[in-house]
């Protein structure tokens, strides 16, 4: 609850530059990241060496310093998160934003520093406000999609504060539970590296091409005394990879709006905000709208002719002392594409004519040319050519070795700019106790292809494959209270988990508690899939279990669940082979891997007309999920599932393994299904690749 009820107005700072202009133009905050661990990496953002420097003029100007560290974070990123937070204590920024449980473990370390739950929380109703309250956080940014009446609702909440988006880019799926882009190239939009799969065109059931994912632009100017009196504290604008320009004026232009009303030159200056993307404006969710929220618009923007920035579709990532190479013809030029890390650049030469061949290289021998080469210390880990027996001239080589070398040099730069300082011993102590194995480890079953949890979607669907298929313990993917009341269906000693949504609202807190009451009864274990859902079920006293919308990548963030009541944890379906061995082997809490399925890869409150339920949405690269509702939510999954039976003589190791059948259409047929595929083609998600 906002108790003086002066609205903070807080502006985004993609770098420095982008900072000065936000507190120049009147904020009274600003958020920022550093080069890692943020939700905008793709943004200049912040180094150790200026970081003190920014916040102290942030401080002279009398305004506030926000870092943002709200991803999933891996195993082996904790000491570079308890980093990062002694870095912003030294520095005196006065909050952190915060998204992975982990960082929650370490909170009490740091009494000097705010911590608020971003807006990758996914906190969605006031059941999910009091759980942050609960966890000692300070400030909520509630999820886009809320009404006014849900945001009042969320805000009435005694000893936090909320925060609510006014200006700025929506995303279609709520955030903090999108997998698109992870799904098609590794790039995790929960992890900072979102490739905005959901701008491109679409078709959908055999239309013409669309963008029918790409949201309309925020823009709640007109709104702000109804969010003064639902108790919003904080009025915030989105835009760190928006350019300085942009940042002054949208700050300019609500700066005016809070302290002297909204009249026809800031109506007209917002309108102008909408330029930059091109995109049409709305504030329809706040309206408690959910249609006509997407649509064609939006501005393509130029590439640069002789180097493009790559983004969906890139190579698979490589091991960390390596890059990769990929030449094409593309319009009558060869396009290489370069890779390290998470960075990958495109660089176009010209195909010339070759007259005498000793001046030239087959484009074939390149690659063994470079293994013998190192080029900043590194060696080729993948190279691929489309046209092996094209000549090459040796001027062109050398200049796509100097190039090479100095993408590289770039490259590493970025992955070595880790922050270096002294971590304090009473979070070290923390860390260290997620350093090595464990004893008496409970997740050293090896997987051997064998599923022994099952995942069904709904009640009457989960009694018939009980009946038809015995020795799973299965999981309900979406029941209602009357719909168990009204089976008398006997599940024996073999009891299921009833899993709570990933996502509700204001609404449905009732429905939900009607239903814990009822697994309560039955001695039903719960599946919590948020944070909201957390709080309900603790206080219903049921036992619980983490499920995928809770799911982990590090084990310090499994222990915090586990002593906030959680039996078993998923393990994090955008996980890689790597995150899921070093998870494995220092947890002491039983994690669950989902080894088969159909994942989630977008849920959102945008509705489509009822004609496309059902139906295929295709991209350019041939990507297909189908659109359904579940929850009330408009949901897409994949039509091919993923699979990691094949991955049995080196898969990974956990305490138990689920198939989620959800999308299924003949539940035991498709659990039986596994050396019917050739393995070369079975997805496998991001197991065999680097997850960024």
């Amino acid at each position: 609850m906002n108790a003086c009820n002066k609205m903070e107005l807080l502006a985004p700072a993609g770098g420095p530059e982008a900072l000065v202009a936000a507190v120049e133009a009147g904020a009274d905050a600003v958020y920022f990241g550093l080069k890692e661990l943020n939700a905008r990496r793709g943004a200049e953002n912040f180094t150790q060496e200026n970081l003190a420097r920014n916040v102290g003029f942030v401080h002279e100007k009398g305004a506030k310093a926000y870092l943002t560290l709200n991803i999933d974070v891996s195993q082996r990123e904790l000491g570079e998160a308890a980093r990062q937070l002694e870095l912003a204590r030294q520095c005196r920024v006065d909050a952190v934003l915060v998204k992975d449980p982990a960082v929650l473990k370490m909170m009490p370390c740091f009494p000097e520093i705010d911590f608020h739950f971003s807006t990758q929380a996914g906190i969605s109703s006031s059941a999910g406000v009091r759980a942050a309250r609960e966890l000692g956080i300070k400030r909520v940014v509630l999820a886009r999609e809320l009404s006014i009446d849900e945001i009042r609702a969320a805000s009435s909440v005694e000893g936090i504060e909320t925060e609510v988006f006014v200006q700025g880019a929506l995303c279609f799926c709520m955030s903090g539970h999108c997998l698109l882009s992870s799904w098609l190239g590794g790039r995790s939009g929960n992890r900072g590296l979102c490739a905005s799969p959901c701008r491109f065109e679409w078709k959908a059931g055999g239309s013409d091409g669309g963008r029918f994912l790409s949201m309309h632009d925020l823009s709640l100017l007109e709104r702000l005394d109804d969010l003064k009196q639902a108790g919003v504290a904080s009025l915030k604008i989105e835009g760190r990879l928006k350019n300085p320009g942009w940042i002054s004026k949208a700050v300019s232009v609500y700066r005016r709006a809070i302290d002297n009303g909204v009249d026809e030159e800031l109506r007209k200056e917002v309108l102008e905000l909408g330029e930059y993307t091109g995109r049409n404006f709305t504030d329809a969710y706040l309206k408690g709208c959910r249609k006509c929220l997407t649509g064609d618009s939006g501005r393509i923007s130029k590439v640069p002719e002789d180097v493009e920035a790559t983004t969906a579709g890139q190579p698979e990532s490589l091991p960390d002392d390596t890059y990769g190479i990929d030449i094409k013809i593309e319009n009558g030029r060869l396009a290489c594409v370069f890779t390290h890390g998470v960075s990958s650049k495109k660089y176009l030469y010209p195909v010339s004519l070759v007259r005498s061949p000793e001046r030239a290289v087959a484009l074939g021998a390149v690659g063994e040319m470079l293994s013998e080469d190192p080029i900043q210390g590194l060696l080729p880990g993948n190279f691929s050519v489309e046209n092996s027996e094209l000549q090459m001239p040796r001027n062109i080589l050398k200049k796509l070795r100097e190039d090479l070398s100095s993408f590289l040099r770039l490259a590493k730069k970025g992955t070595e700019e880790k922050i270096k300082v002294k971590i304090p011993a009473d979070v070290q102590s923390i860390l260290d106790g997620c350093r090595n194995t464990v004893p008496d480890n409970p997740n050293m079953m090896k997987f051997n292809g064998v599923i022994d949890v099952v995942r069904i979607p709904g009640y009457g669907d989960a009694c018939e494959f009980r009946r038809r298929c015995t020795g799973y313990r299965i999981i309900i993917g979406s029941a209602g209270a009357h719909e168990i009341l009204d089976s008398d269906y006997d599940w024996g000693r073999s009891l299921p988990v009833i899993a709570l949504p990933p996502v509700f609202f204001e609404g449905d807190i009732e429905r939900m508690k009607s239903l814990l009451e009822v697994c309560r009864a039955r001695g039903f274990t719960v599946e919590i899939n948020s944070w909201d859902g957390w709080f309900l079920a603790r206080g219903a006293g049921v036992g619980f279990e983490a499920g995928p919308g809770m799911a982990v990548l590090n084990s310090m963030a499994a222990g915090f669940l586990n002593e906030k009541g959680c039996g078993t944890v998923a393990v994090s379906l955008e996980a890689d082979s790597r995150q899921m061995e070093d998870l494995a082997l220092r947890s002491s809490v039983p994690l669950r891997i989902y080894a088969y399925g159909r994942p989630v890869l977008m849920i959102s409150r945008a509705d489509f007309p009822p004609e496309f339920h059902g139906r295929i949405f295709q991209d350019r690269r041939n990507c297909s999920m189908r659109l359904g509702i579940e929850w009330n939510l408009s949901v897409f999954r994949p039509i091919e599932p993923y699979d990691l039976r094949h991955e049995a003589k080196r898969g990974p190791a956990a305490a138990s393994f689920a198939a989620d059948l959800s999308g299924s259409v003949d539940f035991s047929s498709e659990l039986k299904r596994s050396g019917a595929a050739c393995k070369s083609t079975v997805k496998t998600f991001n197991y065999q690749r680097k997850l960024r």
